[in-house]
């Protein structure tokens, strides 16, 4: 809509680093006053309170970068739901009028893979989970018909919503407590999603979801970077224990891992080409759009040509036969049968399931916020409240739980996103993104349709080509991760050798601060990391949570200087020298 090309009112902006634009993409990142709501031109009657107390950030009188003036943790019932459907409500129609676009179209086609194999991925642990009661079926199912309800219900549908790993591990572990205490499995499922999803309402309807403007850069990042590392090793864990596979020759794993590797080389190759000298610009953005797929089609291709000519058995992508259930029950759980001690025993288990989905949900919800380029107000509560009625659907139906996915929803925002790059300092600058429902409606219903009509096309995919890439998923994840860049600065002993055009070193911070602050998310990452993976990965979701508290100390604690942490990061209310905006 034109509304939102053009900048009015008076806005104080401060340029600042995006936190997860293209290729560090610096952005002017403002953050409007509640008492001036004015989003990007939006009028103020289309801009509510409550949606923009983390989305946006300002500039006090003196130049300090500081949050908006601070909102109650609480506010009165459905206040912060109606305030989104204020902000989000007369722009619902351009939300699809901006989605027609061939940007949109080799967005969907991109996410399509990458969120497909992944689903049958997660079905697969979840069948050895818990003994074949739940599959990829069920994962399937949940992730279309939630993400399509939700694509055009929700305020935010730059989010991906799709079955996450926290999530996987706490149902593995409920099956677990099942068996151990002879409780039925199904029954008990069904009761903690609904006791999760009445306190997800809870948060809702109380705004509570204010909480996420504790959370700064610092844990915006960390979580953004965990994650897309997670992608990348995960991906080449799977291609090179092929190597150490009895059961499966050296020459099938060299083959495999040459597939991968063509199809995230041919990724990254045609992904860059948009920024080279060569061709007309709209010809190579349109090209370099479509990298992924045309990565897919590459290694499909290759690895067709290596079975052909030497006998290659690659395994490929498996789908259900059926919509049938994974295990032989009906689709909605008998409420009624599971016996009422049972019922209160799971509203125990509901509080930690609960953390998990707030927390991957809003920091998830803030980082597509908070990218470059988007015009159009968050709505938290408004997302939470849909988010807490789906979850209480895939609880009645014995799906698995879903939330906005952090790589999928950041992938998504980039793969409609414009750039241009800055002749002075080499740097791509965000121009513009296609804010629009299409792409994840779209996307979810062919997910839906993948186990009806589109399996004999599907299943002649490799899962090698899918290994290259989700590998490239990763990599287009860490793209303008301001805290791994300054991972690469580590090194640097010398003030006079950092890279003169970056935002920190134009900013004037000292080369000592920004390495202690980028040791200290170093060792958050590292932690969380080591919990994933431990028999205390229940806590990884408190964890996350506890990212905020971590950077609050750091201000408390004097361990940087209010300046310095005004250049690496944002400010909170609770810093001392705090200034309200």
């Amino acid at each position: 809509s034109s509304s939102f090309k053009k900048k009015t009112g008076t806005m104080q902006a401060a340029m600042t680093m995006n936190t997860l634009g293209l290729a560090g993409a610096a952005r002017p990142s403002a953050r409007v006053s509640a008492k001036k709501a004015s989003v990007f031109g939006a009028p103020k009657a289309l801009v509510g309170k409550s949606t923009v107390f983390s989305v946006r950030r300002s500039v006090a009188p003196h130049g300090v970068r500081v949050m908006a003036a601070a909102e109650p943790i609480m506010e009165p019932l459905f206040k912060g739901i109606k305030d989104d459907l204020a902000a989000r409500g007369p722009l619902y129609l351009d939300d699809f009028k901006q989605g027609i676009s061939t940007k949109s179209l080799a967005s969907i086609f991109f996410l399509f893979f990458a969120a497909l194999a992944p689903a049958i991925a997660f079905g697969a642990v979840l069948t050895s989970a818990t003994a074949g009661m739940l599959g990829a079926t069920e994962v399937i199912l949940a992730t279309a018909i939630g993400g399509v309800a939700y694509s055009v219900l929700c305020g935010q549908p730059m989010s991906i919503l799709a079955s996450t790993g926290s999530v996987v591990t706490y149902t593995a572990i409920l099956y677990q407590t099942c068996v151990a205490q002879g409780l039925p499995f199904f029954g008990t499922y069904a009761w903690t999603g609904i006791w999760t999803a009445i306190i997800l309402m809870f948060v809702a309807v109380t705004s509570s979801s204010n909480l996420v403007r504790f959370f700064t850069k610092f844990t915006d990042e960390t979580f953004a970077a965990l994650v897309a590392i997670i992608f990348c090793v995960e991906s080449s864990k799977k291609i090179i224990m092929m190597f150490f596979n009895s059961n499966i020759s050296s020459t099938l794993a060299m083959g495999s891992c040459m597939v991968a590797v063509v199809t995230l080389g041919t990724a990254l190759a045609i992904s860059n080409f948009k920024s080279s000298p060569y061709g007309p610009a709209g010809i190579r953005t349109a090209i370099g759009d479509f990298a992924p797929t045309i990565a897919v089609g590459a290694g499909v291709v290759f690895a067709q040509w290596l079975a052909a000519n030497y006998g290659f058995a690659f395994e490929a992508l498996s789908l259900p036969d059926s919509l049938a259930p994974t295990a032989n029950r009906p689709w909605i759980a008998d409420l009624a049968a599971v016996p009422n001690n049972i019922k209160l025993m799971t509203m125990a288990a509901a509080p930690a399931c609960a953390i998990l989905l707030y927390m991957d949900q809003n920091i998830t919800t803030r980082l597509v916020n908070n990218s470059a380029g988007l015009k159009k107000p968050g709505a938290y509560h408004l997302d939470m409240f849909w988010l807490s009625i789906i979850t209480g659907l895939t609880s009645i139906c014995g799906l698995p739980w879903i939330c906005a996915s952090t790589v999928h929803s950041i992938t998504h925002v980039k793969s409609l996103t414009d750039t241009t790059k800055d002749m002075n300092t080499g740097r791509d600058v965000v121009t513009g993104v296609t804010e629009t429902r299409w792409t994840s409606l779209i996307l979810n219903g062919l997910i839906g349709l993948s186990i009806v009509s589109l399996k004999p096309v599907l299943v002649q995919i490799p899962m090698c080509v899918l290994s290259g890439l989700f590998f490239y998923l990763g990599l287009a994840a860490m793209r303008g991760n301001e805290f791994l860049e300054r991972v690469s600065m580590l090194m640097i002993t010398d003030p006079q050798e950092m890279p003169k055009t970056h935002p920190l070193v134009e900013g004037g911070v000292d080369l000592g601060v920004l390495k202690k602050f980028t040791v200290m998310q170093i060792v958050c990452l590292g932690v969380m990391w080591w919990v994933k993976g431990s028999p205390a990965a229940m806590l990884f979701p408190i964890l996350i949570a506890a990212l905020g508290p971590v950077r609050i100390i750091a201000g408390k604690a004097g361990w940087f200087s209010q300046s310095e942490l005004n250049l690496l990061d944002e400010q909170v209310e609770t810093d001392p020298g705090y200034v309200k905006a």
